[in-house]
């Protein structure tokens, strides 16, 4: 793209000269130049390198120095890596030796519950109606064979129930297949004028529900 041919077409004179078509005080003759940072330095005015990343390098030296030749045992060939050297420094440090890295860390105790033994008592509790308590103590005096009867009534009250929907299920996909066959054949066999006939009732049908939403739209925002 040329700017300058661009400028140019809507009246700019030239080069050295401002955007103004007659007073080139008004205005700036010259573009703003802008700073570039180029040196590699962040925020303040030290650099900023990210390259050295010397603790992934000394793990993946001690890594790298694994030697798993032997079956059933692992040797480290390397002896004077990076992490090494940190542990020769501070022989007697805390982040050398059995526990490393360990004995930075404080055991702490166990948390314990706020609540009561009576107020868990009271907020666990739930009331039991008359009638719970009723058909409770009816089950627990039934017997084997009643017991049985009972689960078996469920049982079947459950798969009346179910073939019930199923049976729902099937009537609404027939009614629904049926209505759209019909549709379909009332389509196939309808005149040029009756399609357009159809077509322009459904058009004044839209036309009338648009105009409904418009309505209440209208009466919403006047009551607002």
């Amino acid at each position: 793209m040329d700017a300058a041919a661009l400028l140019k077409s809507q009246g700019w004179r030239g080069k050295g000269f401002s955007l103004h078509p007659t007073n080139n005080t008004i205005g700036l003759s010259k573009p703003l130049l802008i700073s570039r940072n180029t040196d590699g330095r962040g925020i303040g005015q030290k650099a900023h390198y990210t390259s050295d990343q010397w603790w992934l390098h000394a793990f993946d030296q001690k890594l790298k120095g694994l030697d798993t030749s032997k079956k059933g045992t692992v040797v480290q060939s390397v002896t004077q890596g990076k992490l090494d050297v940190i542990a020769s420094s501070q022989p007697n440090g805390k982040y050398t030796g059995v526990s490393g890295l360990y004995a930075s860390f404080v055991r702490g105790g166990m948390l314990e519950g706020t609540m009561t033994d009576d107020l868990a008592e009271s907020t666990d509790a739930t009331p039991v109606t008359s009638s719970e308590e009723s058909d409770g103590e009816e089950k627990r005096g039934e017997s084997k064979a009643e017991r049985h009867a009972r689960r078996a009534a469920r049982r079947a009250r459950k798969a009346e129930k179910a073939a019930k929907t199923a049976r729902k299920a099937i009537e609404k996909a027939a009614r629904k297949a049926a209505k759209k066959e019909l549709k379909k054949t009332t389509r196939a066999n309808e005149t040029k004028e009756e399609r357009r006939a159809r077509r322009a009732e459904r058009r004044a049908r839209k036309e009338v529900k648009r105009r409904r939403r418009e309505a209440a739209t209208l009466q919403k925002s006047a009551q607002g």
